[in-house]
């Protein structure tokens, strides 16, 4: 009887203690899910202090041993979650320049939205834009995630996870500061625009992007309406994930026109952004005069690569081109045949080494004029987006490649910031292997042909 008296007689103060604990993560925004099984040992010591003090039924010694292992067992579950799915920090950024961050709407008058069920609909999308800050002081940070829940729980919809799994990387904050000013320059600042890949979303590259407006880019960050998990816009709109833009229950033919539309509206939504950024900076009181729209970089993953060769193919204001696993096969052989004129570097995982996108990849680099492939061995397809977010062990459980999201990103990073520092600035690399200088450093890096 001596345990389940102790128990009693510190039920009361054990319980009260966790619930206030409880109660204070709640009001300064700390809960969270993975604290759940503690905050239930709260409640069950305050029922056992209820039941001791009006005696409503004698506790033995085995309700004693049971409570203390049920106790024992909670706390070890928490303990568990909360190192599998912790709240992460977003990378640091490696340049000097404090970072800052805006996000804008834009509905494109002269596209019509193929995706709606409203035959009236335009094409509306939103866009982020991160850029060389001048002070960040007095404002705040900018979460990781900044739709919250909205977002994570589509995608939890669509790994087929409990909905409230991801509810943690909500309470992310990034490195970069809302609505902070642009840090005056004496040049106008080179343009990045960044594409997520098919059911990806505008953050899924924020490490990117801040790397990018660190080292002195203007970086922005499309959500590909109907692409993407979820757009919130400004009325309370919320558009989802659309699965029909790509059903897999078709027919080859239907697969390949789905796939087609899907591509190319991407790539036409990259024309959309060019154009209202040629509005900004001609109008916007803050941007105006600062964005270098004769060097203008694509930096896209899977779907969002494909759309970029389609538009840069189209679009004239493009100088170059960096692809990370771009999906190239929905795009017509005799375009890809037309090949590109720009600088592009595409960056490739291990898992797609071979399948028929590299057919494709090879009509399109055997008629590019200046095009390199660089193969990143124990990747996955998901190690060109931040992954590597959402728990440790990915690559345990070979979600992602054996190389690690961390280590990855890195590699990746280094790769963009010079290949966008030779082609789209002022300050060249004095020396042209500056590509295999990078490649030199690391032992899962190699130039490969497409097939």
């Amino acid at each position: 009887m001596l345990l389940i008296n102790f128990i009693l007689e510190k039920s009361k103060v054990m319980g009260l203690l966790i619930i206030l604990v409880a109660i204070g993560h709640v009001i300064l925004g700390k809960y969270r899910w993975q604290y759940y099984p503690v905050y239930l040992v709260g409640v069950i010591y305050l029922i056992l202090a209820v039941i001791n003090y009006f005696r409503l039924f004698e506790l033995n010694a085995t309700i004693g041993k049971w409570i203390l292992g049920l106790s024992i067992l909670l706390i070890f579950i928490s303990v568990i979650l909360s190192l599998v799915l912790p709240i992460s920090q977003v990378p640091k950024p490696s340049g000097k320049l404090s970072v800052g961050t805006r996000i804008y709407e834009l509905e494109d008058k002269n596209r019509d939205e193929k995706y709606s069920v409203d035959e009236e609909a335009k094409r509306k999308i939103k866009y982020q834009v991160w850029y060389p800050a001048n002070t960040t002081d007095g404002f705040k940070k900018a979460k990781w995630i900044s739709d919250g829940v909205i977002v994570t729980r589509q995608l939890a919809k669509n790994m087929r996870l409990p909905f409230f799994i991801l509810d943690h990387t909500a309470k992310i904050y990034s490195n970069s500061y809302i609505g902070a000013p642009i840090k005056p320059a004496t040049d106008n600042y080179p343009i990045v625009i960044i594409s997520h890949g098919w059911k990806g979303f505008r953050e899924l590259h924020t490490d990117y992007a801040e790397e990018l407006a660190s080292n002195g880019f203007i970086a922005i960050s499309i959500d590909h309406t109907h692409g993407s998990q979820a757009v919130k816009f400004k009325d309370g709109t919320v558009v989802y994930l659309n699965n029909e833009a790509l059903p897999n229950n078709v027919g080859s033919k239907e697969y390949d026109n789905n796939s087609n539309l899907l591509v190319k509206t991407y790539g036409d939504d990259v024309a959309s952004v060019l154009d209202d950024l040629e509005k900004l900076n001609d109008q916007d009181e803050d941007f105006k005069g600062k964005l270098n729209l004769n060097a203008v970089g694509l930096l896209g993953h899977s779907t969002g690569g494909g759309g970029h060769v389609y538009i840069s193919q189209k679009d004239k204001r493009i100088k170059a081109i960096l692809g990370l696993d771009s999906w190239v096969n929905p795009i017509e052989v005799e375009k890809l045949k037309q090949g590109l004129s720009i600088p592009t570097l595409f960056l490739r995982s291990q898992q797609w080494g071979i399948g028929p996108n590299n057919t494709a990849l090879k009509h399109l680099m055997d008629k590019s004029k200046d095009v390199t492939l660089i193969q990143m061995h124990g990747t996955n397809h998901v190690d060109f987006t931040m992954t590597y977010m959402y728990s440790p062990i990915t690559k345990y459980v070979g979600f992602t490649g054996q190389l690690g999201g961390l280590y990855s990103s890195k590699i990746q990073k280094e790769f963009i910031l010079e290949f966008f520092k030779d082609n789209l600035t002022s300050e060249k690399n004095i020396d042209d292997n500056y590509l295999d200088k990078i490649i030199e450093k690391y032992e899962s890096i190699e130039v490969v042909n497409p097939l």
